[in-house]
């Protein structure tokens, strides 16, 4: 059987040189978009991967859904020779369609292909994976006057909004415009007034970014009789987590087969982050479970703070942390305006887990000067709590040594709620960057 297999690049070298949000979209979406037309002009071979039927071609998905790699059972006549042609044929219409001239999108898109025979029996994903793998690593050096696609992305991403919401709408939402989404009537009608009158909190100024991408897919795939069921599943994962992040207030950049990538406020419409986390989570579990998880990198800051720095630091979180044994894990920092950071590795697979989504999300006020005092106390008797954290008793009599004014009378059901998640989680780092970030959300002072 003979196969022709594809693979896109540079997309990381292009994400990471945007410093607005609508470069960061419309660097990764032009991806997707060149990788859909190659692929419509085959929609009628039999797809590995991705998912491929009628409606995934259609405009208005808003975000780039085909990712950098695709697989198909080649017909007589299909050669690298052809593929070639129908390459240059989308990047001649890629630049009919835009200030891109047909010279710069040849030398700078990394596109790469190749034509191999296997044997029916061969799981054709575990076999071309290492081909397409080696084939990014010979990245080829070519010259162009100027990057006209960075150019383009700065001054006009209209074409690919179009195609993406197949409406005319206004550019990409910049950080803050995102951080605020639960004043976003208010930025539609340019009130200001109305704006000022709100009372914002410290993490309104901060934007979280996020990768997300699956553990253990090597498992999912090795059954070649459910390949297409495998991308057809990880196309509607890709359709409901957008739909998902939309929802909270979000906006997705990419959306392609095990992998995401987003923006998201901090706290939105009476949720946190993590809880959409969750939401995504349970989507991909719903699928894949037991057999593969998901993982996420999340990179907290403010929102002045440089776009590429947090994209790669969220890359980071994910790929040297979040991902490793056991996997299924959230790996997360936050990076403070004052310079400081805190953060935690959340294993999605334990107890303590849904112990710190409920935590969390307590929606009652608590007070600055009273967290201030609680997380600087666990902070302070780090060696103490680690050698009675698994004592129900002696935590309630830490506490209420420490806590025993009557003001603090009405937070007794926050610190059932504390010693309940202390003794699953014991990791006393852990505890103490979950105090921080719940002061984060409900403190007023920064």
């Amino acid at each position: 059987m003979k196969y022709i297999a594809l693979t896109i690049g540079p997309i990381y070298k292009t994400l990471k040189n945007s410093k607005k949000t609508r470069e960061l979209w419309g660097g990764s979406y032009i991806f997707s978009y060149i990788m859909k037309k190659i692929i419509e002009k085959f929609k009628d071979r039999e797809f590995v991967t991705p998912y491929v039927d009628e409606n995934v071609f259609k405009s208005g998905k808003e975000v780039g859904l085909f990712h950098d790699r695709f697989i198909f059972r080649a017909n007589t006549n299909d050669t690298k020779q052809s593929v070639q042609k129908i390459i240059d044929k989308v990047l001649q219409e890629l630049s009919n369609n835009t200030s891109l001239s047909f010279e710069f999108l040849k030398a700078y898109f990394q596109i790469n292909h190749l034509e191999i025979e296997l044997n029916d029996d061969t799981n054709p994903i575990l076999e071309i994976s290492p081909y397409l793998d080696s084939l990014e690593q010979f990245y080829r050096i070519n010259h162009y006057k100027e990057n006209e696609l960075s150019k383009m992305l700065k001054n006009n991403n209209s074409f690919l909004i179009k195609d993406a919401f197949d409406v005319k709408r206004k550019d990409f939402p910049s950080l803050p415009e995102i951080a605020l989404q639960d004043f976003s009537d208010l930025w539609e009608k340019d009130d200001a007034k109305a704006f000022e009158d709100k009372r914002l909190k410290p993490y309104h100024k901060y934007i979280a970014i996020i990768h997300a991408d699956g553990d253990n897919m090597s498992e999912i795939i090795k059954d070649t009789s459910k390949l297409q069921d495998t991308s057809k599943k990880l196309f509607d994962f890709c359709i409901k987590s957008h739909e998902l992040i939309k929802t909270f207030g979000g906006y997705t950049i990419f959306a392609g087969g095990d992998d995401l990538l987003f923006f998201a406020p901090i706290v939105s419409k009476n949720k946190t982050i993590f809880e959409l986390l969750d939401e995504i989570s349970n989507e991909f579990d719903d699928k894949f479970k037991p057999k593969a998880t998901l993982s996420f990198g999340v990179s907290i800051t403010y929102y002045k703070y440089p776009l590429y720095e947090a994209l790669e630091n969220s890359r980071n979180l994910l790929f040297s942390k979040a991902k490793q044994l056991p996997k299924n894990n959230i790996a997360y920092e936050i990076i403070k305006h004052s310079g400081q950071t805190f953060g935690g590795i959340l294993y999605k697979g334990s107890n303590s887990y849904k112990k710190f989504l409920s935590f969390v999300s307590i929606e009652k006020s608590l007070n600055d000067n009273f967290l201030h005092s609680l997380h600087h106390k666990i902070n302070l008797h780090k060696k103490t709590l680690e050698t009675i954290i698994t004592d129900n008793n002696k935590l309630e009599n830490f506490f209420k040594n420490y806590f025993n004014e009557a003001e603090h009378n009405e937070y007794k059901d926050f610190f059932v709620k504390l010693i309940d998640y202390m003794m699953s989680e014991q990791n006393i780092d852990n505890i103490y960057a979950t105090l921080r970030f719940i002061k984060f959300i409900k403190g007023d002072k920064e």
